[in-house]
Parts: structure tokens; C-alpha cells; sequence
């Protein structure tokens, strides 16, 4: 397969392209710096708000595009057709209406403009992207697939959410900061996320058969207790159940105290205000060969990443300081067992 992945030198258009490219496809990127973002690729450089014209006169058997403007998304699509047999659009959880079922999947009622609430961060970014898919479907001369994803985490994730919680523990391990850790919610609590990775592997699987449709594609797949996540990226950082001390904060109590603190800027799964679903089902997307890896795998790999670009400070978490004033405002659960 030719894939053309339009800007593949950031968070999931890397990973796309480098599943891509071990799968034994040919990769052209198309971004505004026009620089190659693993070798291999070829790249080519586009300006996506007005001069499209180094995809003139090429073809590529699929397409994947992963920006948010739905007006830069038509033009891109119209370029690209006759040109490209399939494509693909990643969307987002985001889109489905908040008060629609607590469990979506891809027929459910999905946001309206003027509805939103002043305080709804989510409406103006779900509406674009919304306006992005329709740009897709109905511009488009051939099958589209829209992936519409969720919280995404793994190496070369630039908010550092998921990785603080394996960075964290490392630090704590090595004595270089408290083995007693603040710890958000309710041990129990379901939580959803998806690596990159297999989002990209699922991307380019399906571009490859030229499949079509709308696939939300949020993991794991399987009920998941926070409780189970923060335990594997103990293990992912060479300690075991008994190691730290993990003091769970009611959500309400870390609500109050974190208002000044943006969500990008916190942890996951620390109270997340802009989901207002319980889980979303992915189940087409699982039937038609989405796979998910364990979290211990994810929680590796992003602790080796970090080490190897560096480990420069993080852009979400707590100062030690903040943790330890949290822990004492708002903690007082007892850590899970086993």
C-alpha cells in the first residue's frame, strides 16, 4: 500500500507512519516543516491553509488525515480525490452528545451547536471536528473510515499524563521522591485509555482493506480498575505491590483544590470533568481486529521512551511540595490490596 499521512511528525501520525512503514507499506508524510519524521518516509511539505500543490499529480492507494479545521480537512479531501482509493479521519469520543447514553457507540446522538453550556471546554473542538467528518464523507469519492479516539497515551505523548504516573514511580523507588502517592478517586473506578500504537496499527490495517465506516476506537477493551493501571506502572518501574504507599483523594476534594489547574496539566486519571460518558463501546472496532496491548506494556515503554529522549521535567503533574499538600487536604483512602 502507498499511504499518504497528512502531518506524520506529531503524536499519532508518527506512530501511523512508523506501524506503516514495519508492516512494509510505502509512507509519504505530508507536513508544513516537509522533514521526514523516521527514516524510511518520505516527505513532502504542505501548507495546509493554502498551497496543497506537492500532491499534485500524485496517487496513493489510502490517505489519513488527523487535523481539527474543517475547512483546511474539505480542501485536503477535495485535492485528494481521484487521487487516493481510501482515507481516513481521526475524530473523537468528544463528539457524542453529553447527554446522551452514559455508553456510546457510533450511532448515538453526537453534539448540536448552540447547546453547550458556557463552561463546556469540549463543544467548540467537538463541533469542528464533527464539521471535519462531514467534510470527509461527503467530499470524498470513495470509502472513508473516521476513528474516533479517546484519551491517547505511549512513547512521544507530549502531555505527559500517562507517563508521570511510571516516571513517578521511579523516582519514588529510587528514593528520589515520597514512597507515599497521591492517588486520584476510587481504586475501582473504570478507566479507558488507548495507546497510540495500535490506534496507528488499526489505522493503517483498515486503510489497507479499504474497509470504510465509523469505528470508535477508546481501549482497552476490557473493564480496567485505576487501581490495576497504577499497579502495572509500579511493575513497569521495577517495584511490586507494597512498595509505595498510594493514597487515594476523593474526587470532589482534588475537584476543589485543582480549579486553577488545567486537565492537560494533571495526571489521568486525576477528576476528568471534560468526559461526561462512564465508558465508550469500541466493540466494532474490536470485531473488525482492533487490538489493545496490557498496560504494563504501554507503561514500559513510556518510562524507556523518557529515559532515552532525556528525561527532561514533565508537562503534567505535581512538585513535590504540591503532592504532599495535596495528600494532606485531600487523601485518607487506604491502598489497594494485591
Amino acid at each position: 500500500m502507498r499511504l499518504l499521512v497528512l502531518g506524520g511528525g506529531g503524536f499519532l501520525g508518527y506512530h501511523v507512519a512508523a506501524e506503516a512503514i514495519r508492516a512494509g507499506h510505502d509512507v509519504t508524510v505530508a507536513s508544513r516543516s516537509g522533514e521526514a519524521p523516521l527514516a524510511g518516509v518520505e516527505a513532502l511539505a504542505v501548507d495546509r491553509y493554502g498551497d496543497l500543490s506537492a500532491l499534485d499529480g500524485r496517487t496513493f492507494d489510502a490517505a489519513l488525515d488527523t487535523f481539527s479545521d474543517p475547512d483546511a480537512v474539505r480542501s485536503a479531501t477535495e485535492e485528494l480525490c481521484g487521487a487516493v482509493g481510501a482515507l481516513g479521519y481521526i475524530s473523537g469520543m468528544s463528539v457524542y452528545h453529553p447527554d446522551g447514553p452514559a455508553v456510546p457507540s457510533s450511532g448515538d446522538p453526537v453534539r448540536r451547536p448552540g447547546e453547550a453550556s458556557d463552561d463546556d471546554p469540549l463543544q467548540e473542538r467537538s463541533l469542528a471536528k464533527l464539521a471535519a467528518e462531514d467534510a470527509v464523507t461527503s467530499a470524498f469519492d470513495g470509502p472513508v473510515t473516521v476513528l474516533r479516539v479517546g484519551i491517547m497515551v505511549g512513547p512521544r505523548d507530549p502531555s505527559d499524563r500517562f507517563t508521570w504516573w511510571p516516571v513517578r514511580l521511579a523516582r519514588a523507588l529510587a528514593g528520589e521522591a515520597p514512597r507515599t502517592v497521591l492517588a486520584p478517586g476510587d481504586p475501582a473506578r473504570t478507566v479507558q485509555y488507548s495507546d497510540a500504537r495500535d490506534i496507528a496499527a488499526f489505522a493503517v490495517s483498515t486503510l489497507a482493506a479499504g474497509r470504510g465506516g465509523v469505528f470508535d476506537t477508546v481501549g482497552p477493551g476490557r473493564a480496567q480498575p485505576l487501581s490495576a493501571v497504577l499497579d502495572a506502572c509500579l511493575e513497569a518501574a521495577g517495584g511490586a505491590p507494597g512498595d509505595v504507599t498510594w493514597s487515594w483523594a476523593g474526587e470532589d476534594a482534588l475537584r476543589a483544590e485543582l480549579t486553577g489547574v488545567e486537565e492537560e496539566a494533571r495526571p489521568l486519571w486525576f477528576p476528568e470533568d471534560q468526559i461526561p460518558q462512564d465508558a465508550v463501546d469500541s466493540s466494532a472496532a474490536l470485531a473488525a481486529g482492533l487490538r489493545f496491548r496490557p498496560a504494563l506494556d504501554t507503561a514500559r515503554d513510556v518510562l524507556a521512551w523518557h529515559r532515552e529522549r532525556g528525561a527532561p521535567a514533565l508537562a503534567a503533574g505535581f512538585d513535590p511540595a504540591e503532592e504532599t499538600r495535596l495528600v494532606q487536604r485531600c487523601a485518607g483512602g487506604a491502598p489497594p490490596k494485591g
